[in-house]
């Protein structure tokens, strides 16, 4: 099996050639930075057939606490609901345990799941009574359209974000909404570490908080917003729990400028909007 596809010669993101190797993790993947669109990823990425094996036997961590799992994505699907005000079809990519959807279902929302192995899916679509789609996104037909596109700590472990996120939008309504949760790699613990790893300070555990075992792209509140505004209006990129889809013109950029790199936790929420 092989296990790595061949080394990206531009960023796919913004399609620049302007890329170079920023840092390299123990356990000996490649991080490449675009130097016009700031976006970082694994070059070489894994292969296919490495990933599919991978997730095969991949077993979730479990450590954190059921009830505050569900607590977590109550508080995500509140977020889409203060700008959906008329619930109809939603689509959550990346279903795992159903949490989400049970909720939505409750709340008076149609949602739908998505799981590429498809025994999951149908173990999970028996559990919950609903339908959840199977296999690679890009490629199947779906004839419905949504209200709200929900992607949990998705967007990351995805080989061509791109393409999924022109796909998702093809998918939403007029004014659809679109909430992403995903790691930001310069939170503030993310940063001491790369500048400690930098010095040579730092020589154990090497970059691990890029997950370089199963993440392929790595985010900030910049590039994300960035990657998203070909199809959508973003409202806001947060921190934690410090939503505020009202946020002025000039404290978005010193919340997204400046704090997130002092006083951002290493996730991060994104909301936007269909053009």
């Amino acid at each position: 099996m092989i296990k790595y596809d061949p080394p990206k010669i531009i960023c796919e993101i913004c399609g620049s050639k302007n890329i170079y190797k920023f840092h390299e993790s123990e356990n000996g993947a490649q991080i490449f930075k675009c130097r016009e669109c700031k976006t970082q990823f694994m070059n070489p990425q894994y292969s296919e057939d490495h990933l599919n094996h991978y997730y095969s036997t991949y077993i979730r961590d479990e450590s954190f606490k059921e009830d505050n799992l569900i607590e977590a994505q109550s508080y995500c699907l509140s977020i889409v609901e203060s700008q959906v005000p008329d619930k109809g079809n939603l689509l959550e990519l990346g279903s795992g345990n159903g949490y989400l959807l049970d909720i939505a279902k409750l709340n008076g929302w149609k949602p739908f799941g998505h799981e590429i192995d498809c025994i999951s899916a149908g173990k999970l679509s028996e559990r919950l009574g609903l339908e959840i789609l199977c296999g690679d996104f890009l490629t199947l037909e779906i004839d419905k359209t949504f209200d709200a596109v929900i992607m949990l700590h998705v967007l990351e472990h995805l080989k061509d974000p791109v393409e999924h996120l022109n796909k998702i939008s093809g998918l939403l309504n007029k004014g659809g909404v679109l909430f992403i949760a995903l790691p930001n790699i310069e939170s503030r613990s993310g940063l001491v570490k790369l500048g400690l790893e930098k010095l040579k300070i730092k020589k154990k555990n090497i970059a691990a908080y890029y997950d370089t075992e199963h993440h392929l792209w790595y985010y900030t509140p910049a590039t994300i917003r960035k990657l998203l505004e070909k199809n959508f209006d973003v409202i806001t990129v947060y921190s934690g729990d410090r939503f505020n889809p009202v946020r002025g013109k000039l404290n978005t950029i010193i919340e997204e400028k400046i704090f997130s790199k002092l006083l951002w936790h290493s996730s991060m929420g994104i909301l936007a909007v269909k053009k």
